[in-house]
């Protein structure tokens, strides 16, 4: 995709997947005292908003789970968790097919306008302009949560 926002998409997403694919498999559930999520929850989180963001609007499709709200979704944690989730690996991968379907949007899809707005987003390019935020935002967290749990492991 040779556009600036899909350029940027991509570049958020493999921040994401450098930091998940660094963090040890037996990390990415540890829950510190000083956040309310785990490394886990923040790549499944990550994935559930960009799918909600990027394939509901403005053709809906779905291709994760409905229980992926459940565990993901703004508001949830682990320990509210009934079922087990996807475990790291699986959402990376998840998260690396994601990557795929996205970079194989039609660049005119951007300048589509949503009647009515989706969360306020009154175009497809704004819901991926979150995205990115959204996206850079969590990694930056997750960051500093393997940075944290590798210091006292």
């Amino acid at each position: 995709m040779n556009h600036p926002i899909g350029f940027q998409m991509n570049m958020a997403r493999n921040w994401c997947l450098d930091i998940a694919e660094s963090c040890p498999a037996e990390l990415a559930d540890v829950q510190l005292e000083e956040f309310s999520n785990t490394i886990r929850w923040q790549l499944g989180h990550i994935l559930t908003v960009a799918e909600r963001m990027l394939f509901q609007v403005p053709f809906p499709s779905v291709s994760l789970p409905s229980e992926f709200t459940g565990w993901f979704d703004s508001g949830s944690k682990p320990s509210d968790w009934i079922n087990q989730p996807p475990s790291r690996d699986e959402l990376i991968s998840l998260l690396k097919r994601q990557q795929e379907r996205f970079l194989t949007l039609p660049l005119e899809l951007f300048n589509v306008r949503l009647d009515p707005p989706f969360f306020g987003f009154a175009s497809y390019g704004e819901c991926a302009g979150f995205v990115i935020v959204h996206e850079s935002y969590h990694a930056g967290k997750m960051d500093e949560m393997l940075r944290v749990v590798k210091q006292r492991s």
